[in-house]
């Protein structure tokens, strides 16, 4: 069987570092880079904690540095953008857990000419996997739409239907640049399928403090480290939201590209997202039931299977063995 191959586009933070995690160690995917852009922290920290997820696992995989703004900004020649979600994710974007760089995993080339170029080179073979905001996406768009159109498909995690995170009514990669979001959408999305994994659906999957104990004590050293890595995350999710637990929603994307069957309550539909409105900014609107009869551009899942999603999460990051372990464990709680 031929390996997937896939870029990951990235702004590391807690829930990136798992998805990536999950995606280096699943043996049907080829990771063929990680691109960085500027979202949960500036673009420094998101390139440097993808560097530190790829020196843990020795992978070959390289970190191309993209946007230092968002899509707007860049174009009005702003700086870089600073910290946005460090009160999410903790001072280095990995809560407390301190892992090495190997500088080998630094490439040279930028990120928007890596993708690219990536494209042209196996044309209907790629597929992205964006877990942070669309700006390199927008960047890409821009300027090369024809080879943009060869990607196989882009699963975005951001948005949502009814629910917001960093505002009422929108989730904060979709808040940080809704003109990226877009025009990645409009301009593409009528040819290349485009997944918006929003909050409606990775809310349903909260990975529990039962979930976390069995990671750290059938885990081994790897499950420590990201139960360590969690703490940060559960103690913001326990004050903003009264979970115990959190929503590692880059984590769903990644389980829910492996096997897309997970999900179900699936829409094709028109999805825009309002940018020109302080009040509504990255609001997704998604026309679920076509009334504006507008040209289809996303398909929007609305369910997932969470038995199946936190089975395979375990099965993937551990092994099988712990998998089944999970299950015979979790039934016997109830």
């Amino acid at each position: 069987m031929n390996k997937r191959k896939v870029i990951i586009d990235t702004d590391p933070g807690i829930d990136d570092a798992l998805a990536i995690i999950a995606a280096l160690k699943h043996p049907d995917l080829e990771v063929l880079g990680l691109t960085s852009v500027a979202g949960n922290k500036g673009i420094q920290f998101t390139t440097d904690n993808a560097a530190r997820v790829l020196t843990y696992f020795d992978s070959g995989v390289k970190v191309y540095r993209g946007a230092t703004n968002d899509y707007l900004s860049l174009k009005a020649g702003a700086g870089e953008r600073a910290d946005e979600a460090g009160f999410v994710h903790g001072a280095t974007g990995l809560g407390s857990v301190d892992l090495p760089i190997n500088s080998d995993v630094y490439a040279d080339q930028n990120a928007i000419d890596f993708i690219l170029e990536t494209i042209q080179a196996n044309p209907g073979e790629v597929d992205i996997i964006a877990l942070g905001p669309l700006t390199n996406l927008a960047l890409c768009v821009e300027k090369d739409l024809e080879t943009m159109k060869q990607v196989r498909s882009i699963h975005s995690m951001g948005g949502g239907v009814h629910r917001g995170n960093r505002s009422p009514v929108a989730e904060f990669n979709y808040w940080f640049d809704p003109t990226a979001v877009d025009l990645v959408f409009t301009e593409l999305g009528p040819h290349v399928p485009i997944w918006m994994i929003g909050l409606d659906v990775t809310h349903q999957g909260i990975i529990d403090m039962n979930d976390l104990t069995f990671m750290k004590m059938a885990g081994g050293e790897l499950g420590a480290m990201l139960y360590e890595m969690m703490q940060f995350y559960v103690n913001t999710y326990w004050h903003q939201n009264g979970y115990m637990g959190a929503v590692i929603h880059d984590l769903m994307a990644v389980i829910g590209y492996i096997y897309p069957d997970m999900y179900s309550e699936i829409y094709h539909a028109n999805l825009r997202c309002v940018s020109d409105s302080e009040l509504a900014k990255g609001q997704c609107i998604v026309d679920l039931h076509d009334q504006f009869k507008w040209e289809k551009n996303a398909y929007v899942p609305m369910k997932a299977d969470i038995a199946f999603y936190k089975e395979q999460t375990m099965a993937v990051l551990f092994g099988e063995e712990a998998a089944e372990d999970y299950k015979k464990r979790v039934k016997s709680l109830g």
